[in-house]
Order: structure tokens, then C-alpha cells, then sequence
């Protein structure tokens, strides 16, 4: 027999699933460690793809201003040059750094409420498979 109560907790548990509880349970199925470490190399990959695809958008643009005489003349690995390079390079991982560090941060704490979500969610099944055992237990007795 169908009672009000587990009426709205399976509703409850549908609309979860149906939801923002789909991505909360796929994100669960990890370590949280793991989860971060995920997201983290997602970020080093999508840095480094776009950052050459910049490099190249750049370098296609600039391609018949770029004074290849002189730089063939002078050199490419002359000092300036790379101290220029150097500069860049250090400029690139520090604010690669700086969006590894936030993106941990923040699958830090997606992950720590999807967490708290599906432990929600688990204990409403529980709740709702009391209900079918005292239920059932009624009727057999």
C-alpha cells in the first residue's frame, strides 16, 4: 500500500536522480583525491592546448611582420632573447599554477556538496526502505 510518506520521498528521491543528483553521483564515484587530481590535469591540458593554439593564431598573424633577417643575423638563442623566452616561460607557469591551485579549490568543494547531497540521498532510501519493512512486517503479521 502506497502511503503519503514514501509518496514524497520517492518523489524526492526521483527528482534528485533526475538532476543535479546524476552529476553528484558520477562525481562520487571517485575518491574525492582523485577527483581533485582529475580536475586539476584537466585544467594542465586545457592550459597547454589553448596556449598553443594562441601561440599559433599569433604567430600566423604576425608571420610577414616578424623581421626574420635580423633574428637569423643576430641569432635566435641570443641573450636577450632568451631572457625574453625566460620571462615568458616563468609568467606561463606561474599563472598555470595559479589555475591549477583554483580549480583544486573548486572540485574541492563541488565535491564536498555533492557529498553532503548524496548522503541526503542515501539516507532517504533508507528512510523509504524502513517504510517497505515495517509495511511488510504489518502484512504478515
Amino acid at each position: 500500500m502506497l502511503s503519503e510518506e514514501k509518496i514524497k520521498k520517492m518523489i524526492r528521491l526521483s527528482d534528485y536522480e533526475s538532476g543535479v543528483g546524476e552529476s553528484d553521483l558520477r562525481r562520487t564515484r571517485y575518491k574525492k583525491k582523485d577527483y581533485v587530481r582529475l580536475q586539476s590535469l584537466r585544467t594542465v591540458a586545457g592550459y597547454i592546448a589553448a596556449t598553443i593554439l594562441i601561440l599559433l593564431l599569433v604567430l600566423m598573424y604576425f608571420l610577414d611582420k616578424i623581421p626574420w633577417k635580423t633574428i637569423v643575423a643576430e641569432g635566435l638563442f641570443s641573450i636577450t632573447s632568451l631572457l625574453i623566452f625566460a620571462g615568458c616561460f616563468a609568467g606561463w607557469l606561474i599563472l598555470m599554477s595559479v589555475f591549477v591551485i583554483a580549480s583544486g579549490h573548486r572540485s574541492r568543494r563541488k565535491y564536498d556538496e555533492s557529498s553532503l547531497r548524496v548522503d541526503e540521498y542515501e539516507q532517504t532510501l533508507a528512510e523509504l526502505l524502513q517504510l517497505y519493512e515495517a509495511e511488510r512486517k504489518e502484512e504478515s503479521a
